[in-house]
């Protein structure tokens, strides 16, 4: 498609050259001149020839405005004006801010998504004399005192009730659904009000850490040095995934343990009686009013006093987020003495090939630490004294070393990881005091590294504890996988890992090849982040897409094997068609998204109206698909034969990572192991999955997909939900069915004026599409 001059600032060209490393440009007889007034300032530019005469040149300057949109002269989502006297033929200018700076991207493996900021040289309407000092700026957001992250499937209706708390106590608080505006850069505004607030308040419920957003937002909080009261919503503290995270964080429960439901309902946690959201704003207000007088002294790794909020120092010397200028004087950006650290996260279980690469790499110039090692030290510190001796003894026994260190391993593949308790009859209960040291422990080792190395095997993707680690270090530092055996990779890791290429140690030359890869990865001149590369896809992409109206996007498998989900597909196809402005998009694949898409394409074809379909393929594959899809000889992806296509990433995977960060509903149906992973990703997005679970597969709960997806989500009908996994439901009730859920789920965005007392159930009383009209 054409690039415009917005795109040109942050594509480059790796992503418009041909085979032939060759760009392609389109020229023009006109060119863009700019228009400077005589003190200097920066007035706008036109398109003209350079033998336009004066005259018309004047007549193209006063007519440009009509030629620009916002886009044009926006500056990070801002747009500067001027007003200017009652006698001025313009009463309002847009002007450049003085102090505005591009914003150079150097480096993208960071928690700010900002892709290259650009500066746009705007038109202010005319050839005047502007004075700075009267710019004004529009829009300009006030920092708040307390910021709420939450899981927006989860919690956005208990997000609402506790910032109304906590305005009634006099506290100013930042909400995304209200602060957010539309046209503004969704995840730069949350970064910056984390970096503004005073006080995070994360809503812990069973998913948070588990999507993008909130992983991201409590690493950046945690690395600014906020102050964190955690509210939670589970039975047991930390989360697993959170569990490094949170290992000396106090939190305030959602209620007192007295007034905890009894029978079904003890764990429900979908209705928050407005009692105990008044009892949790006034707990936490008093804490935040307390950390907001007191110093930024910080009280390090200690245990708090009583009703008292403490913090920690985060080391980010060699942290490669990109971080606000104002730093808070909790990060510690000093340089680290001595060679450069980096952790080998492994299992114990590969703590000999760890050994390994920990020599060569020891002998090429750097510090390295095993996780393996620093488990066993702490796991020693909780057992009974005889133990003790037994396995310090092996230590230091040179002759029987190799027996000692398997001794060592059979013990340690005895731990439960998640909480380290020892199994009973061979080891003592660890005490909560060192299980809360070695997370400590591995805290400072990962402030004071430089990368973090992961030694990925079967071993290593089952263990709870190596999870915690990756949750951990993900974001926050600079990673290599290296891969360590062939082993089927889940759900979790793949997606946290995303598109880095993977090491392998079953290479010759693996060793040589990894120090390179540090190397690559340090510098940061020469390193290039996926990350950055995809999130700018995925904007390409929503742009490509139609802006009047939302999407939803159709995973599955290529093939049927319940007999009837063929049928199904056409009854959700031709039930969705009645939306005016829904845009179906599939993946481009024979089976379920074709079939699907054919249903929906003719029944808006016969109703006369445009079609909306998409589908989305990659440019090329490595693997053959000519089965799947429609795939030539050389690898490349060929056009589908009806909608829209449109290509998008260099493979199948990168792909689905694309679609599940621009679209917000997928309905999965059947579907095997690819099927299992777009779920995952759009769940990891916070993104929601409607599984036509009576289809089978991945939609049945197979493949390992998310157990999330299975959940009622806010504001859906439950009979709806029910008639989903239904076997003796008619193909045209479910096909009804999926029209009520993608409905519903579509006018969740527009929740804010929603109370506690319009969600007893997380129940929609509107059973019909028709009398619930499309947000527009």
């Amino acid at each position: 498609w054409p690039v415009d001059l917005n795109q040109e600032m942050c594509i480059r060209a790796s992503h418009v050259v041909d085979h032939d490393n060759l760009v392609t440009i389109q020229t023009g007889e006109q060119c863009r001149i700019g228009i400077m007034s005589t003190d200097k300032q920066p007035i706008g530019f036109i398109f003209a020839k350079i033998t336009l005469l004066l005259s018309e040149a004047r007549l193209e300057i006063n007519q440009q405005e009509e030629r620009l949109t916002i886009a044009d002269i926006m500056i990070q989502q801002i747009i500067y004006i001027r007003f200017q006297s009652s006698d001025d033929t313009n009463a309002i200018v847009a002007v450049t801010h003085s102090n505005d700076k591009v914003i150079k991207n150097t480096d993208f493996n960071t928690l700010s998504s900002t892709v290259d900021a650009f500066k746009h040289i705007p038109f202010h309407g005319g050839l005047k004399n502007l004075d700075e000092n009267s710019n004004t700026a529009i829009n300009k957001s006030s920092n708040k005192e307390i910021l709420i992250s939450y899981v927006r499937v989860e919690a956005a209706l208990h997000a609402l009730s506790l910032k109304e708390e906590f305005e009634k106590l006099g506290f100013s608080v930042y909400l995304d659904v209200h602060e957010i505006k539309c046209g503004v850069d969704w995840q730069d505004s949350l970064n910056e009000a984390v970096s503004s607030c005073e006080v995070f308040v994360p809503l812990v419920t069973p998913r948070y850490g588990k999507t993008q957003w909130t992983n991201r937002e409590i690493k950046l909080a945690d690395v600014l040095g906020k102050y964190v009261v955690p509210v939670n919503f589970l039975n047991d503290w930390p989360p697993a995934c959170l569990a490094i995270q949170f290992a000396t964080t106090q939190f305030v429960p959602w209620k007192a343990k007295e007034n905890d439901l009894t029978g079904n309902n003890k764990e429900d946690i979908s209705y928050w009686d407005k009692v105990y959201v008044a009892k949790v704003a006034q707990q936490i207000g008093e804490l935040c009013r307390r950390c907001i007088q007191q110093s930024d002294s910080p009280d390090l790794l200690n245990d708090s006093p009583p009703g008292q909020l403490s913090r920690r120092i985060s080391m980010i010397r060699s942290c490669p987020l990109q971080l606000p200028e104002n730093i808070s004087p909790m990060a510690s950006q000093e340089p680290r003495a001595g060679n450069l650290l980096i952790i080998l996260s492994c299992h114990p279980m590969q703590t000999q090939l760890a050994n390994e690469i920990k020599n060569y790499l020891q002998g090429q110039g750097y510090e390295i630490t095993l996780t393996c090692e620093l488990m066993v030290e702490f796991e020693i510190f909780g057992l009974d004294e005889p133990v003790k001796k037994r396995l310090r003894g092996n230590k230091k026994s040179k002759d029987g070393r190799k027996n000692a260190t398997l001794h060592l391993l059979i013990i340690i593949n005895e731990f439960k990881m998640c909480n380290l308790n020892c199994c009973v009859g061979v080891l003592s209960e660890l005490s909560e005091k060192a299980t809360k040291q070695m997370r400590l422990e591995f805290q400072r080792i990962t402030d004071e590294a430089c990368m973090v190395i992961f030694l990925l095997s079967q071993a290593f993707a089952v263990s709870r504890s190596c999870q915690q680690q990756v949750y951990y270090c993900e974001h926050r530092k600079r990673f290599i996988p290296l891969k360590a055996e062939e082993f089927a990779m889940p759900g979790w890791l793949s997606m946290l890992i995303g598109t880095a290429p993977l090491e392998d140690v079953r290479r010759k030359d693996y060793k040589q090849t990894l120090v390179a890869r540090i190397k690559q990865t340090l510098s940061r001149d020469h390193n290039q982040s996926d990350e950055a590369e995809i999130s700018l896809k995925s904007y390409l992409l929503k742009e490509t897409l139609p802006k009047n109206g939302p999407y939803v996007y159709v995973s599955g498998g290529t093939k049927f094997y319940n007999k009837k989900t063929e049928a199904i597909c056409k009854s959700i196809g031709a039930c969705l068609a009645d939306f005016d402005n829904l845009s179906l998009v599939t993946g481009g694949f024979y089976g379920v998204g074709d079939v699907l898409a054919r249903s929906f394409f003719d029944k808006r074809e016969s109703y006369k109206k445009e079609p909306l379909v998409y589908h989305v393929l990659p440019v090329r594959d490595d693997q053959d698909r000519s089965l799947q899809a429609r795939q030539s000889s050389d690898k490349t992806f060929l056009d589908v034969p009806f909608g829209c296509t449109i290509f998008t990433g260099d493979s199948v995977r990168e792909r689905e990572i694309i679609v599940s960060k621009a679209i917000d509903v997928c309905i999965l149906i059947e579907g095997g192991p690819g099927a299992a992973h777009e779920a995952e990703q759009f769940c990891w997005n916070d993104h929601t999955v409607i599984p036509i679970k009576v289809t089978g597969g991945a939609a049945g709960g197979k493949f390992n997909v998310p157990l999330q997806i299975f959940e009622l989500p806010q504001n859906v009908c439950h009979d709806d939900w029910e008639l989903l996994a239904d076997k003796s439901a008619s193909v045209d009730d479910i096909g009804v069915a999926v029209l009520n859920i993608v409905n519903c789920i579509l006018n969740q965005g527009n929740f804010g004026e929603l109370r506690n007392d319009d969600y007893p159930n997380y129940q929609s009383p509107l059973s019909t599409a028709s009398t619930l009209p499309l947000t527009q």
